[in-house]
């Protein structure tokens, strides 16, 4: 088995930075807490717990509103995907400090939502309706926003003439493109922005030319991922045996069943770490069966119970 990590797999600028800022306020001792994942990365998550990270709720956060004395002198990790503009009030109220980490692409699209707000135009936002960035958007947009999660949305609901239509940045760049046909259509004063990641499209890009290359592909990311569902989606359009694994035990040795190259890739939120996890465990699987390396004269690897099985030479 050859085990081989795209060259080009790294977190997305947003998530390093997100996951930089933790790591410099905790290097500096102070309490850092989060409202929810910082990042769409449970293992992740869990490494910067046990560094001191404080995850909690919003609810813990509200019900604590204008006590102080709970929280006070303490940090509040504004997460990559932002924050709805209540709850950062709420937590200054907690006497928390807010550290904004929200996504420079996600910042862009609250700016983009707060201007037009003022001068009057209904927001339609791509996206998943409960993701955590769609919600700080629908949020500033004061009961004025529509969300379009499936591609018949565009054409099922009613939207008003003077719309500005964006998208949550990591959803699939086709379905934004569907909702700008069907809207441009529909509505004669549409204003598009792209809000769509860059950084992402980029790597839809870079997967499709990898996947082309294994036999078998792993996108290693978190489950609530919605960028490792969508490259996990790339991937087997141009590749079948694509999978999507949290760790190593997720993965199934069957996979692999007649596959001599295996890929290994991430998303936006998969540090290197986890890359290089997976691709220790499946190289010291295939050592642990073939310690000393044999070789048959075909050049597969020999059996493990081959030799233990021959008659010894007299």
């Amino acid at each position: 088995m050859i085990v081989t990590i795209e060259s080009k797999a790294r977190p997305c600028p947003g998530v390093d930075r997100a996951i930089a800022m933790a790591e410099d306020a905790l290097r500096h001792g102070e309490t850092v807490y989060s409202i929810g994942e910082l990042i769409h990365n449970t293992r992740e998550i869990d490494r910067l717990q046990k560094l001191g990270l404080i995850q909690v709720e919003y609810d813990a956060i509200k019900e604590s509103a204008g006590n102080i004395k709970k929280f006070e002198g303490s940090d509040l990790l504004v997460r990559a995907h932002g924050e709805r503009q209540p709850v950062i009030d709420e937590a200054r109220g907690c006497g928390l400090n807010p550290i904004d980490a929200t996504c420079q692409i996600v910042k862009h699209s609250q700016e983009m939502v707060e201007q037009h707000m003022r001068d009057g135009w209904r927001i339609i936002i791509v996206g998943q309706k409960e993701h955590p960035e769609v919600m700080g958007l629908l949020d500033r947009t004061n009961g004025n926003g529509s969300v379009i999660s499936k591609s018949d949305d565009a054409e099922k609901q009613e939207f008003e003439e003077r719309s500005l239509l964006l998208a949550q940045s990591t959803v699939d760049p086709e379905l934004f493109s569907q909702a700008r046909r069907v809207l441009s259509k529909k509505l004669s004063n549409l204003k598009i922005i792209d809000t769509t990641c860059r950084f992402l499209r980029t790597r839809q890009k870079d997967i499709e030319a990898f996947s082309l290359k294994q036999d078998v592909v792993l996108i290693v990311g978190g489950k609530h991922s919605s960028n490792c569902r969508l490259l996990h989606e790339t991937a087997r359009k141009f590749n079948i045996c694509s999978y999507h694994i949290e760790s190593p035990e997720d993965i199934d040795w069957s996979w692999f069943d007649g596959k001599k190259n295996v890929g290994i890739t991430g998303g936006a939120s998969t540090p290197r770490w986890q890359m290089e996890e997976v691709k220790a465990y499946l190289e010291n699987r295939s050592k642990d069966k073939n310690p000393e390396g044999l070789k048959n004269r075909k050049g597969g690897l020999f059996l493990w119970w081959t030799k233990r099985k021959s008659p010894k030479m007299k």
